[in-house]
């Protein structure tokens, strides 16, 4: 190993071996047996044992286990602090007398932080072993095995003292009486001692320390039995052969000839697997932390003084919102109609799209299709029930497969059942590739809406892969009848890692194709989008993302408008095999998502912008005022584990509001975070259970919201001090007003 410090995440049922560097295992999954010498320790989840240079140990596991493995180069170690050569450390911290839960924490903590730093993608070595630099510091100074008071040693510590000598200096010239001598001790007192409690004379436990050093070399290494017997402190070849005789029964030669060599290799025999990257994140993701630290360590703070009366009002656009529902029959199904009435109660919506407006039936009995008039007529009246327009999404295969005549009878129909005052407030919304098609269908289609004149509003839906000119494109006038409306982005993982500006240039340039004279302002949408998501159910859960997303409506890079799905129901009713990557309100029935009460806190901003960072926003609405913290952190999902490894992208948050004028104030705040309003950790708590029953819904729908507190605070000089920690990705919303004395 070339490299200071090594951090592997392994998968471990047995292995037996000598360390000769600098080893600390750390439980992150399951249990673990390890023996070291004579003694075995039980180590449990977030349990961790010190392997010292040139200790003979074994592990075992009755199910795999999972493990963090930091190594610790002995001979680079040596070059920075060379007293640490002969230097040992309590195998198990947590039984050393200077023990004590903070410093025990604080060596999870270093670990922690090597072994998400091992995982990002470009690994920074330097940090690595500067961790693992801090972390060896932290173990000299608290757990170091100390030969202090060599007059007045308890016979267990006189002992454990020799033991320890013995295990790290075996290969060497060494004696009872020069041990004896270097602990101000007699040979005798030390002698009588040491049989007393191993049941050994020091000659015969030394040569056994030896032997099983002899053993491994022989099993494992090519070298000679000269030379493993003076690497073993053997130093003539006739006492290693009668020693190995006496243990073995045979000779060392025998030995590697008859039973060595029908061995497994060293690797099978250890039954230890080393994850790759990609299966070490995924794996442990999938063991979530199932309760919070007990204290957040913050590694940084933010701090804000407003003058409220002083203050600049700043500039910013307010984006509408669309609701997704998929299919448009889904909004004649309860469960459609609950979520929709329940969700513009809260906060208002301006439109919601449905897919189409073809949808068919074939009667069972008879074999015909059975058009379902009466029930699309109905899902439009629940849309403007709510106080929504319809957006009506017309895709490639209904345009290009459906006979245009029985396209334009179904829109006919509406306009007439609705009146045409009402539907030219609605925007139909056509695919890219519809607009471009030389299809004579489509392009019938596409005529009805732009010279009819109950469709005033026409929109067009792109996607990533139209952002490219060609010779098709030029040729096609969409006319400034043509708004552009919504842009397709999904998983804008590249794009927002660093900052948002990338967003608006892709914006930029597809409103710069679709009007190229710019004689219009065509309304931009962002539709269908995501934010680091992940794509897999493991990433998707525990990726809390709440501060992320509000950090990219906040910044609004040119977008008029911002579309969600209604739930994940909604979405699979349009795309079969979804998985659940899209930003959905709902879960399932009323169970509310945290991007729910990310626009509920949003959409409680009220009045004149007054501040806006990434961490602190305020609104002030005559005396009274809104305030918004968050901690957005862009990160790849699969390091979003559990508080415990995210602790340290904690935030300490203060905002100091001077120039009020009340005297006292009552703030009531609400905290949105991975266990206040997340899913994730409310269902792992409940059980996991996949089946969703009403009951289970219900409870779900309950425990999953935002922490609310409520308190009444005098002023002090008409300033107002406002603090908090906040954890990764989350969001606490103050709500200030004065009270009337």
């Amino acid at each position: 190993m070339n490299r200071m410090v090594h951090v592997d995440i392994q998968e471990i049922v047995k292995e037996e071996n000598v360390t000769h560097d600098w080893r600390l295992l750390m439980v992150l999954e399951g249990q673990i047996k390890v023996a070291i010498f004579q003694t075995d320790y039980k180590l449990v989840k977030d349990n961790f044992i010190i392997l010292n240079p040139n200790e003979r140990f074994s592990i075992s596991a009755t199910v795999p286990a999972l493990i963090l493995a930091v190594t610790i180069n002995a001979t680079h170690l040596t070059t920075i602090l060379p007293d640490t050569s002969k230097q040992r450390f309590w195998n198990l911290p947590m039984s050393s007398p200077n023990q004590t839960s903070n410093n025990l924490a604080a060596c999870r903590r270093l670990l922690h932080r090597m072994m998400i730093t091992s995982l990002s993608e470009d690994v920074d070595e330097a940090t690595v072993a500067a961790t693992g630099l801090a972390l060896m510091g932290h173990l000299r100074a608290h757990y170091l095995w100390h030969e202090e008071s060599k007059s007045i040693f308890d016979h267990d510590q006189l002992v454990n003292t020799v033991i320890t000598k013995l295990e790290t200096e075996y290969a060497e010239d060494i004696s009872l009486r020069l041990v004896a001598d270097e602990m101000h001790v007699s040979y005798n007192y030390l002698s009588k001692k040491f049989k007393e409690q191993t049941h050994l004379n020091f000659n015969r436990y030394l040569n056994a320390i030896r032997l099983r050093h002899v053993e491994l070399d022989l099993k494992y290494t090519d070298k000679s039995i000269t030379q493993i017997g003076i690497d073993n402190g053997f130093l003539q070849p006739r006492t290693m052969a009668r020693n190995f005789q006496d243990r073995y029964g045979m000779s060392p030669q025998k030995f590697r000839h008859t039973l060595a060599a029908n061995l497994p290799s060293i690797d099978s025999t250890r039954q230890v697997i080393t994850l790759s990257r990609e299966e070490a994140l995924v794996r442990l993701a999938g063991q979530l932390a199932e309760e919070d630290l007990a204290s957040i360590q913050p590694v940084t703070s933010q701090q804000k003084r407003l003058d409220v009366q002083t203050a600049q009002v700043l500039t910013h656009k307010t984006a509408t919102y669309t609701v997704n529902v998929g299919d448009v029959l889904n909004l004649n199904n309860q469960e459609c109609v609950t979520q929709l009435n329940q969700l513009t109660e809260e906060m208002p919506i301006a439109y919601i799209r449905v897919f189409g407006v073809s949808k068919v039936r074939t009667d069972p009995i008879f074999s015909t299709v059975v058009t379902s008039e009466k029930n699309l007529m109905s899902a439009f009246y629940a849309i403007l029930a709510v106080g929504a327009q319809p957006i009506i999404r017309l895709s490639v295969e209904m345009v290009l497969h459906c006979s245009p005549e029985d396209l334009i009878a179904r829109f006919e129909a509406i306009a007439q059942m609705f009146g045409k005052s009402v539907v030219r407030r609605w925007i139909i919304e056509f695919e890219y590739d519809c607009l471009v098609s030389d299809n004579e269908d489509s392009q019938t289609v596409i005529s009805y809406f732009l010279q009819s004149n109950n469709w005033q509003r026409i929109g067009v839906h792109v996607t990533e892969k139209n952002f490219h000119h060609t010779e098709k494109d030029k040729k096609m006038n969409l006319g400034n009848r043509f708004v552009y409306l919504s842009c397709d982005y999904l998983f804008l993982r590249t794009e927002i890692k660093e900052d948002l500006s990338e967003l608006k240039s892709r914006l930029d340039s597809i409103q710069e194709r679709l009007a190229p004279d710019r004689q219009y302002a065509p309304e931009i949408a962002l539709d269908d989008w995501n934010t680091l998501a992940g794509n897999d159910a493991v990433t998707v859960g525990t990726f809390f993302r709440s501060a992320l997303i509000k950090e990219i409506l906040r910044q609004n890079n040119g977008f008029d408008n911002v579309s969600f799905w209604l739930s994940i129901t909604s979405r699979i009713s349009i795309i079969p095999d979804t998985t659940d990557e899209c930003l959905s309100l709902f879960l399932y029935g009323t169970i509310r998502r945290p991007v729910y009460f990310v626009v509920r806190f949003l959409d409680a901003l009220i009045g004149e912008r007054i501040l806006s960072s990434p961490w602190f926003s305020c609104y002030r609405n005559g005396e009274d005022y809104t305030v918004l913290f968050s901690n957005p952190t862009y990160i790849d999902p699969r390091m979003s584990i559990s508080d415990s490894l995210m602790q340290y992208q904690s935030q300490e948050l203060q905002l100091q509001l001077v120039g009020l004028r009340g005297q006292r104030y009552r703030i009531v705040s609400e905290l949105l975070d991975k266990d206040c309003g997340g899913i994730y950790n409310q269902w792992l708590k409940v059980g996991a259970v996949i089946n969703y029953s009403p009951q289970y819904i219900k409870y779900l729908a309950t425990m999953t919201q935002p922490r609310l507190k409520i308190e009444d605070i005098a002023t002090t000089d008409g300033k107002l001090v406002l603090s908090a920690t906040q954890s990764f990705n989350s969001m606490r919303v103050y709500r200030i007003r004065p009270l009337n004395d």
